[in-house]
C-alpha cells in the first residue's frame, strides 16, 4: 500500500509541475510606444492588459495599481503560427522600461454585475520601449 501511495503522489507532482499557468504571457516588445504581447488564455476569455513601471504584483497576481501606466481591454487579438494570441495596446508610451502582463477571465454562469467573473492574471515581462 505505501509503494502504491507514493508512486500516486510522484505522479500528481509530475502532472502539476508539468501544466503551465494560464494565461501566460509569452513575449513583450515595443513597435513604436505601443506594447505588443504574446500569449496564450486557454479556455479563458480575453480580459486586460496592464503596463507597470515596476514589476510587483498583489497577493491576487496583478500587478500594483499605482504602478500601472496602461490597462486597456485585450481587444482585438490575432493567432500566430504557433498558436499563441498576438495583441497591441492602443495608446502609446514614453520611453522607458516598463512591465506588461494580461490577463483571462474565467467565464461562469453566475457571473453578474455585481459579482463579476474571476479574472486571472499572467506572469509578468519586462518591456523596454526606446526613445524615438
Amino acid at each position: 500500500m505505501p509503494a502504491v501511495i507514493a508512486a500516486l503522489a510522484a505522479f500528481l507532482l509530475t502532472g502539476v509541475s508539468a501544466a503551465s499557468p494560464l494565461p501566460n504571457l509569452r513575449s513583450a516588445a515595443a513597435k513604436r510606444g505601443h506594447v505588443v504581447v504574446t500569449f496564450t488564455l486557454g479556455e479563458l476569455a480575453p480580459g486586460r492588459i496592464l503596463v507597470a513601471v515596476r514589476g510587483k504584483t498583489t497577493a491576487t497576481g496583478r500587478l500594483v495599481a499605482a504602478n500601472v501606466r496602461l490597462n486597456e481591454p485585450l481587444g482585438r487579438t490575432t493567432k500566430t503560427a504557433t498558436g499563441y494570441r498576438r495583441a497591441s495596446t492602443k495608446r502609446a508610451l514614453p520611453s522607458g522600461v516598463y512591465y506588461a502582463q494580461v490577463s483571462g477571465i474565467v467565464v461562469g454562469l453566475d457571473c453578474t454585475p455585481r459579482r463579476p467573473c474571476r479574472q486571472d492574471w499572467s506572469n509578468v515581462r519586462r518591456v523596454r520601449i526606446p526613445s524615438s
